[in-house]
């Protein structure tokens, strides 16, 4: 699958401060299996950084029938809502292959990627396509969508992406507030619904279907009043209900 659908539950979560930092342990179960562990980490800082990193690891039974670790991470600038990534990293290993990319930025627009399959690397220049104009990698545009959503308290946002060779198009919009209880918080929950459309006929992956939609609930931290991810739920994927729970925050203002 397209490794980073996976992990968009854990991107679309914190708030775009003066400078801030939070840390998610994130559980997630597929249908009857307890199946992955996530940590996710966003920081924005007063000199206009931001950067995201992410790590999946599978557990258990599932681990044992698809395993998988995975490391994410980008970082860049941002001026207001225009944000301009500089690197954006992958790396992941399953049971037969060890893959990593790198997609190289020069004021935003990206210029190369190396990508590196067990032991071969190529490196391929990017021809940006006019028909998606700003056009960031996912976490970035996870760090775009944490910024709308705390300028303006709802989840009505729009953006492309770009993976180094594939677009896709990223949609939110606020289904409304709910009541939550999870095992590890609870409180008055910000819902949202958001749907990744893979462009130009592009497969989303074997754990998600390309127009199946992704509900997530969003707490705010009492201290910071920062948004995190509580919540996240797949109703239909080829092995059952997909939930992810947040079960740990860090937050440093």
């Amino acid at each position: 699958m397209k490794r980073g659908l996976l992990l968009l539950f854990f991107w679309l979560l914190s708030a775009a401060a003066s400078a801030l930092e939070i840390k998610h342990d994130i559980d997630i179960s597929i249908g009857v299996l307890n199946a992955c562990h996530a940590t996710f980490t966003y920081a924005v800082d007063k000199a206009q950084k931001y950067r995201a990193e992410s790590t999946l690891t599978t557990i258990g039974a599932f681990d044992t029938l698809y395993p998988l670790k995975a490391k994410y991470n980008a970082h860049g600038t941002y001026l207001r809502n225009i944000f301009k990534p500089e690197l954006y990293h992958s790396q992941t290993k399953t049971r037969f292959n060890s893959r990593s990319k790198d997609v190289f930025y020069e004021n935003g627009v990206p210029l190369y990627r190396v990508s590196i399959k067990n032991d071969y690397k190529r490196q391929d220049a990017i021809v940006p396509d006019a028909k998606y104009p700003s056009s960031n990698d996912l976490l970035t545009t996870a760090a775009e969508i944490a910024w709308h959503l705390n300028q303006t308290g709802n989840c009505d946002f729009e953006q492309y992406s770009f993976n180094g060779k594939r677009y896709s198009l990223s949609k939110l919009t606020t289904v409304g507030y709910e009541n939550l209880t999870t095992p590890h918080f609870s409180g008055r929950a910000l819902k949202c619904r958001y749907e990744l459309e893979v462009l130009d006929d592009a497969e989303a992956g074997f754990l998600l279907d390309k127009d199946e939609p992704i509900y997530f609930w969003l707490l705010q931290d009492t201290a910071t009043h920062a948004y995190f991810f509580a919540r996240a739920l797949v109703e239909n994927t080829p092995f059952g209900q997909l939930e992810a729970l947040t079960t740990k925050i860090e937050v440093k203002p």
